[in-house]
């Protein structure tokens, strides 16, 4: 049998096999990977953060929408929209579906319909964000080393660019913070605990405390002030109605990661402060460097990086 014909016959196998591995070694919490997908090399089919798969499918277990002390398994796609990728979760116990332009845009209606149901049953709501590439299984290493291999000729060149600068950077990193050296901080009540931002729950813990103080859209201008930021930027706000992921409130100075996520740039400055270094979302290294700060000027540039 001639060897090219032999490498198409065997591929399909190849293909199950390493399904199968990236499902075992899989590091995001219960997910199990169903499709890794293929590449599109199209605008919107990736950006500097993400290759977006047709076809990568997985299901993800969740908060159950109409029994929230419970967990129920959601099934997440990428799917064909054209011109552009559409996603979608669909809940396996309910059989409802919820598509959007992006992963947290689906997450963020699961969340939605999972805090109608607290209220209606007067237990306390969701506060904290669920950030859509994770629960899409789009952050974790053994994924994202999987979907990689679907570019060996790197055709989606702002991702590439972006993976070598992440690359730098945590090189960087890692000379400045030798291995086992960790980010403590002590608490009022003066025992020390290490900043874990890997989980909701302890996503939600850490953040609780360093965002107390900021209820108000005015106060956050007030400490903006403070620090001496121009709160200019204000009336050049693009996003004014858009909710700042970490602090829940309107978003003021809105700043762009490269990996597509925004919040305030004072808040991206505490988050970085408080976990070394590292993106809240992605577990990425990420300085206040590589921000950028959106102005109604500037925004159509950056609108379609964006991911709500």
């Amino acid at each position: 049998m001639p060897k090219r014909k032999q490498r198409e016959d065997e591929e399909p196998t190849r293909k199950r096999q390493f399904l199968g591995r990236v499902a075992n070694r899989s590091k995001v919490k219960h997910v199990k990977v169903l499709n890794i997908g293929e590449l599109v090399v199209k605008e919107g089919w990736y950006n500097a953060g993400y290759i977006f798969p047709k076809g990568y499918s997985t299901l993800i277990e969740y908060k159950d929408i109409s029994d929230p002390n419970t967990r129920s398994l959601y099934h997440c796609e990428i799917l064909d929209g054209g011109s552009k990728p559409v996603f979608r979760i669909t809940s396996e116990k309910l059989g409802s579906s919820f598509t959007g332009k992006s992963p947290t845009a689906c997450w963020k209606q699961i969340l939605d319909q999972i805090n109608e149901t607290l209220k209606a049953n007067d237990q306390p709501i969701v506060k904290t964000q669920v950030a859509g590439p994770e629960y899409f299984g789009l952050n974790d290493p053994v994924i994202v080393e999987a979907i990689e291999t679907l570019d060996p000729k790197k055709m989606c060149h702002m991702y590439w660019t972006e993976k070598e600068k992440i690359l730098e950077a945590r090189k960087d990193y890692e000379v400045n913070h030798p291995k086992g050296e960790r980010k403590i901080r002590k608490r009022k009540d003066s025992f020390e605990e290490q900043v874990d931002l890997t989980t909701e729950e302890s996503f939600k813990e850490n953040y609780t405390g360093t965002w107390s103080t900021i209820q108000r859209k005015e106060r956050y201008i007030n400490r903006l002030v403070n620090m001496g930021q121009d709160v200019n930027y204000e009336d050049d706000n693009p996003m004014p109605d858009h909710q700042d992921p970490i602090t829940l409130q309107p978003v003021v100075v809105p700043a762009l990661s490269p990996y597509g996520h925004v919040a305030g740039y004072y808040t991206w400055t505490q988050a970085l402060r408080e976990s070394g270094g590292k993106c809240p979302f992605t577990k990425q290294p990420l300085s206040i460097e590589r921000l950028i700060k959106l102005t109604k000027q500037n925004y159509s540039l950056y609108k379609d990086n964006i991911i709500f």
